[in-house]
């Protein structure tokens, strides 16, 4: 199997069925991203996404890799949606405000098998949009510190900073909006195993067409 490098050549020298091959590789990836963030837009956000890959294509040196440099570009597509979508309410503060602030519905949370997941969705909502992030792509897209602070444009460790901050902020609540004490429980012990369950959920969507 060709690693993304060599797609990405291939793709540079003309071979556009490359191109489809990398943009499937990780296109659920991508649409999960954006999939607890926004409501109603995470496939138009998602081909937008890509887009903005394929123009850039012939700027990518290769110092990162291809996924980072296709997760900096869905970040950046993300928050300008958001700015835009808040120009005349707010400004956009990303470290501040949280998905739920900035009045998203949360269509995610009705697939949700489990009220664990229910739950664990809610309160990553909740969480300061930087914050949500950075947990999203450690857990979800098991980044690294290193990888995430390439995809947010932060220093590494003010992103072991917020990941340590962002969990423990989503522990308190999860606590807060939890309707008892066992579901809290349940949900805060199986975090990884809710989590997990999630990443596959989230993910499911059509891919584009790479051309």
């Amino acid at each position: 199997m060709s690693d993304d490098g060599e797609l990405l050549e291939r793709w540079r020298d003309g071979d556009q069925g490359a191109g489809r091959e990398l943009f499937a590789r990780h296109f659920d990836a991508v649409f999960r991203f954006f999939r607890n963030k926004v409501d109603g837009v995470a496939e138009d956000l998602t081909q937008q996404t890509f887009l903005g890959a394929v123009k850039g294509k012939e700027r990518f040196r290769g110092q990162a890799s291809f996924r980072t440099y296709l997760f900096t570009i869905a970040r950046n597509r993300l928050y300008t949606y958001y700015r835009d979508r808040n120009r005349a309410q707010k400004v956009f503060e990303p470290g501040e405000l949280s998905v739920a602030d900035l009045g998203a519905a949360s269509p995610t949370e009705a697939m949700a098998a489990r009220d664990e997941q229910r739950l664990l969705l809610r309160a990553l909502r909740h969480l300061p949009m930087d914050m949500q992030v950075a947990l999203e792509l450690h857990y979800w897209e098991g980044m690294t510190t290193r990888e995430i602070a390439e995809v947010t444009e932060t220093p590494e460790g003010t992103i072991k900073r917020r990941l340590q901050r962002a969990r423990t902020k989503l522990d308190e609540l999860i606590a807060t909006l939890s309707e008892s004490e066992a579901l809290r429980k349940s949900t805060v012990d199986g975090f990884d195993n809710w989590a997990a369950q999630l990443r596959e959920e989230l993910g499911r969507g059509e891919d584009p067409d790479a051309s």
